[in-house]
């Protein structure tokens, strides 16, 4: 029973030195790796930190170039804009003034329906309206006033074979030969050499354009239809060679600028009046140097009266 007993004792006491060695090892293995864990995290730690301020350093770059590079884009766009604002201001074409139109023509088409225009020449009475019946009898006016009264001095006008807008190659007024100085009867100043040397400018006035003329000739001619002979001149050929003929002199008497710049292109307002031979006509012709835009401007001392 003795024996018993310590063999119990014994085995007791081996299970608790077991116990206590294997406690002992599993505290110094918990020491070791909390020691491996500790070293690692202060040999980990600096580098980390050295990673973060790399980190935040690099992106503050990043933030400052990208800064950099809006602010030169700015600059950039600013100085392009600046550029164009400037090269516009330098190539800006500035605005030209409006002609001065000194014919009420809102006021004249009230008693004068048909007159589309206006014709003044320095230096003579002539000074008057331009009508043209668009439909019906187109020497009408030959025999009528502007306000379509009968009279024989009639007035001053062009057929429907002309447009309105003296855009045709070759437009024709017509005015009689009055002895009293009225109508056309002044176009035979320019019979005189001096006269046509030095009264070259005509000009005619339409509601919205200034249509500045040069005279080039004036002559005496047959009285043949100028515009339906030449069926109106809508072939360049055969208005070209009625230019040469001009310039070359071929008429019955009178005066041309042989030097007059015609080609195809020109526009050219021929007045025509009566001469003293019942089979030919008078005609003093204009090359068109110079249309304005225009606008309704009275006169200082009032509208022209007819």
């Amino acid at each position: 029973m003795t024996e018993k007993r310590r063999t119990n004792k014994s085995q007791q006491s081996v299970e608790r030195i077991f116990i206590r060695n294997l406690l002992a090892s599993a505290l110094v293995i918990c020491m070791v790796g909390g020691g491996v864990l500790w070293y690692r995290s202060q040999a980990a730690g600096p580098a980390d930190d050295r990673m973060q301020a790399e980190t935040a350093a690099a992106a503050v770059t990043v933030a400052e170039e990208e800064t950099s590079a809006a602010e030169a884009a700015s600059t950039a766009s600013t100085a392009a804009a600046e550029a164009d604002t400037a090269a516009t201001a330098a190539t800006a074409v500035p605005a030209v003034p409006l002609a001065e139109i000194p014919i009420d023509f809102k006021t004249l088409h009230e008693t004068c329906p048909d007159a589309y225009a206006w014709i003044r020449i320095p230096d003579t009475n002539i000074d008057y309206p331009v009508c043209q019946m668009v439909e019906g009898d187109q020497l009408f006016y030959l025999y009528h006033r502007p306000d379509k009264t009968d009279e024989f001095a009639g007035s001053i006008y062009s057929e429907n074979y002309n447009k309105r807008d003296f855009s045709d190659p070759v437009t024709v007024l017509y005015g009689h030969d009055m002895s009293n100085g009225s109508m056309f009867q002044n176009l035979h100043f320019y019979e005189g050499r001096d006269f046509f040397d030095n009264n070259k400018n005509v000009t005619v006035y339409t509601p919205d354009k200034v249509l500045h003329y040069r005279v080039f000739a004036a002559y005496n001619t047959s009285d043949d239809h100028l515009l339906l002979n030449n069926d109106n001149f809508r072939d360049p050929e055969v208005f070209e060679a009625f230019e040469k003929d001009i310039l070359a002199g071929n008429f019955y008497s009178g005066y041309v600028n042989e030097d007059a710049p015609l080609d195809r292109n020109s526009k050219i307002l021929t007045l025509s009046t009566c001469n003293a031979y019942d089979d030919q006509r008078y005609l003093v012709q204009c090359l068109l140097v110079e249309s304005e835009d225009g606008v309704y401007t009275p006169e200082e001392a009032g509208e022209t009266e007819e």
